[in-house]
C-alpha cells in the first residue's frame, strides 16, 4: 500500500496526517512522539492523497459543521476493544458530549471504564475520531491527548449554537 503524509496548518494547531487510498490512518499533533516511528514503519511519500481532510479539519476548527463526513478512517493498529471504542466515538454528534461510562454502555462493556478511557487516550485519529467529546460522568473534561486547554477550546467551538454539552451542564 502507498502511504502518504502531510501537515495541516491551522490557526490553532499544526497536525500530522498519514493517509492512503484506504483512508486516514493517523491525525496527530505535529510534535507527537509516534510520528518518527510512523514515518520509519510506513515509509510514506510526502503529500496527502485525501485533500479534503485539510478542508474538513479547518472547517471543524472554525465551528463549521462540514458535510464532508465521508472521509474514511482505517485503523492500522489497536486492540479489538480500542477499535470498537474509536468506532463508537465517531457516532457522537457534533456539539454533543458523552461520559466514559456512557461510552462503555454503548459498546456493551460498562465494567471496562478504565480500559475505555485508556483507549480514548490512544486514539490515533484525533478530531476525526472526536475523542474530545468524551468527558467524565460529573461533567469534568477529563484528560486529552493534546491538552485540556485544547479540549476545552474544541468543545467551546462546537458548543456555539448547540444546546447539549455535558461539560456545560447538559445531559
Amino acid at each position: 500500500m502507498n502511504y502518504c503524509f502531510g501537515f495541516i496548518e491551522t490557526p490553532i494547531i499544526k497536525l500530522f496526517v498519514l493517509d492512503s487510498s484506504e483512508g486516514v490512518h493517523f491525525l496527530l499533533k505535529d510534535n507527537d512522539k509516534r510520528i518518527k516511528n510512523i514515518l520509519n514503519l510506513y515509509k510514506p511519500t510526502k503529500g496527502l492523497k485525501l485533500k479534503k481532510v485539510k478542508i474538513l479539519i479547518n472547517n471543524l476548527l472554525k465551528g463549521k459543521i462540514s458535510k464532508q463526513k465521508n472521509i474514511k478512517i482505517k485503523f492500522l493498529d489497536g486492540t479489538t476493544l480500542q477499535k470498537k471504542v474509536w468506532t463508537e466515538i465517531t457516532k457522537i454528534p457534533y456539539g454533543h458530549t458523552i461520559s466514559y461510562s456512557e461510552l462503555g454502555k454503548r459498546i456493551k462493556r460498562p465494567d471496562a471504564v478504565r480500559a475505555i478511557a485508556s483507549a480514548v487516550g490512544k486514539n490515533p485519529v484525533g478530531l476525526l475520531v472526536p475523542c474530545h467529546r468524551v468527558v467524565r460522568k460529573n461533567g469534568d473534561l477529563g484528560g486529552y491527548m493534546w491538552g485540556k486547554k485544547f479540549k476545552r477550546k474544541i468543545l467551546d467551538i462546537e458548543a456555539r449554537g448547540t444546546a447539549d454539552s455535558t461539560y456545560r451542564g447538559g445531559k
